[in-house]
């Protein structure tokens, strides 16, 4: 039981002062009723105000919680580009990407694009095209500021990736395919939306473009250009099924389980040496190490599938391409001291994994 939300009701403290009130009514009270009584209502006076006080907060809470969870149910049937800078776009141009987006096997498909002429408050932000096709009508939105308010702060409180807060931090400006209406018949047609979606998107991407928002999903991935056929596949949620890259997770300075796991890792590195020296197969990739590099000041630790081992060195192909560093590359042979080593894996005799110890943090900090 809540004991702090049983005291601060009214309701419980109003029944006891009925209850002693009536007894007094009727059959009277002894001194200790009397005093009962008097604390009963000293009770209710206080849990009353306290409740009346706080019920602009409970309103207000209730409302923010409702219109959190009608946003995430009207969510539109959209994806987003988040660019680096203000786009320009006419009719013309869009007609184009229109016509090049659904050409099917180089047969054109009948379409009507035209611009919506913006209101005074949108005039200079927003620009705004219909395309219209049999089975619908999509919105095609270009807008010369950013997709979220505050970038920086919003990136920095709720993007552990560092490439996807980067990314997300830097864009400047947005655009955006929706689904705007459907035909009676297509009412249903949610994967025919998100095909179309996804080839007017890819046919508008370019450099300027930085990442790639599902507003239905609440899913964003960093953009590449190795997306684009993707997004023309028919099914372009896929894309956010996992990151575009391998992330890169910060973790504070010093944070004592991250620093008893790096201990744990080092201590039982013979571990990983025996099982290494002792593989049934000399080619076997599963044996893989965390390290850290670094590069004019800064640092990164990545993972090193491991082909040699010896001289205080750890020597291997590297399975992550850097943030930052730019002399590193995924797939370039690698050798590390032995200080640099943070972490290793290997796999167990009766399956799953031996080590992790840092993942094991990471994950429990990625739930929290």
């Amino acid at each position: 039981m809540n004991w702090d939300t049983f005291f601060r009701n009214p309701i419980v403290p109003g029944l006891v002062v009925s209850v002693l009130v009536g007894r007094l009514a009727t059959a009277g009270l002894p001194w200790q009723g009397a005093a009962g009584l008097g604390v009963g209502i000293a009770w209710f006076g206080v849990s009353l105000i306290d409740w009346l006080y706080n019920l602009r907060r409970r309103r207000a809470a209730y409302a923010a919680a409702l219109e959190r969870t009608l946003t995430k149910i009207q969510a539109p049937l959209s994806l987003v580009l988040l660019l680096d800078g203000p786009r320009n776009g006419d009719l013309k141009s869009v007609q184009s990407c229109v016509r090049h987006a659904l050409a099917i096997d180089g047969e054109p498909v009948d379409f009507v694009v035209e611009a919506v002429s913006p209101s005074v408050a949108t005039a200079k932000s927003l620009r705004q095209f219909l395309v219209r096709l049999p089975h619908g009508v999509y919105g095609i939105f270009l807008s010369s500021r950013p997709y979220i308010a505050d970038p920086e702060r919003f990136a920095r409180e709720t993007i552990r990736d560092k490439r996807l807060r980067k990314a997300v931090e830097s864009h400047a400006a947005w655009l955006s395919v929706d689904l705007v209406s459907a035909t009676p018949e297509e009412t249903e047609g949610r994967h025919r939306a998100y095909d179309t979606i996804g080839r007017l998107l890819a046919a508008m991407t370019g450099p300027d473009c930085l990442a790639i928002y599902a507003p239905e999903l609440a899913r964003c991935n960093e953009f590449d250009p190795a997306l684009i056929e993707r997004l023309s596949s028919g099914t372009p949620l896929a894309i956010f099924d996992e990151p575009t890259f391998e992330p890169v997770l910060e973790i504070e300075e010093g944070d004592p389980r991250m620093v008893a796991a790096v201990e744990e890792a080092l201590s039982r590195w013979p571990e990983f040496v025996a099982a290494y020296h002792q593989r049934r197969y000399p080619d076997d990739d599963r044996y893989i190490v965390k390290a850290e590099f670094s590069e004019s000041g800064r640092s990164e630790f990545m993972w090193i599938c491991v082909n040699d081992i010896g001289g205080g060195r750890i020597g291997g192909i590297l399975m992550n391409d850097p943030h930052e560093l730019e002399g590193y590359h995924r797939g370039m042979q690698v050798s590390i001291e032995m200080d640099r080593l943070n972490d290793w894996i290997y796999p167990g005799e009766e399956g799953g994994i031996v080590g992790g110890f840092t993942l094991d943090v990471l994950t429990d900090r990625d739930d929290s």
